[in-house]
């Protein structure tokens, strides 16, 4: 008669192999999604604005301009929205342009949070991500790139982020100053 604990033994070891090979198989795959990150220059766009008109990238050129991209179905989006409108205010006067560009195909409901949250940022339609996805290869919302005065992106987040905390205003200040140089 077989020893109870061998099978067991062995089964368990069998289990930790199979886990194991599924992990290195998991981790040797390409990533899934591949934004654009730091170092890339940021691809042209020509968005329209709500409110009127459009906004073409090429007319920011020599600005530090953060583009956000974002929908109001997305609540991580939403709850960041606030900072991210708080920081154009207190540095739009010192150079900083800051876009939020909705993926949001429902106007009203767009309309109805821009009314409500009092955004006073530039906020600019990209209904179902048409550039977001395919000329930004925007991986998830929120996803926000500052692009320096040369058109490169300086930097890449994905995720939500409290955009005028102290920290992140010095942040800019100091990227808007190393910009002028």
């Amino acid at each position: 008669m077989a020893d109870p604990m061998k099978a067991h033994g062995r089964v368990a070891l069998l289990l930790i192999v199979v886990v194991a090979l599924a992990f290195s198989y998991a981790h040797l795959q390409p990533p899934r999604g591949s934004g654009l990150a730091a170092g890339a220059q940021a691809p042209p766009f020509a968005l329209p604005v709500r409110g009127g008109g459009s906004l073409d990238l090429a007319s920011l050129a020599g600005k530090v301009v953060v583009v956000n991209f974002w929908a109001t179905w997305c609540p991580p989006c939403v709850a960041e929205m606030p900072s991210l409108d708080r920081l154009h205010r207190t540095l739009s006067d010192e150079g900083l342009v800051v876009l939020a560009v909705s993926v949001d195909e429902d106007e009203s409901a767009l309309a109805a949070f821009v009314e409500t949250a009092g955004l006073t940022l530039k906020v600019l339609g990209d209904p179902g991500g048409a550039v977001s996805s395919s000329v930004f290869r925007v991986t998830g919302y929120p996803e926000t790139l500052v692009i320096g005065r040369d058109g490169v992106i300086v930097e890449a987040y994905r995720g939500p982020a409290d955009w005028d905390t102290p920290e992140a205003l010095d942040h800019f200040r100091r990227l808007l100053k190393s910009a002028d140089r």
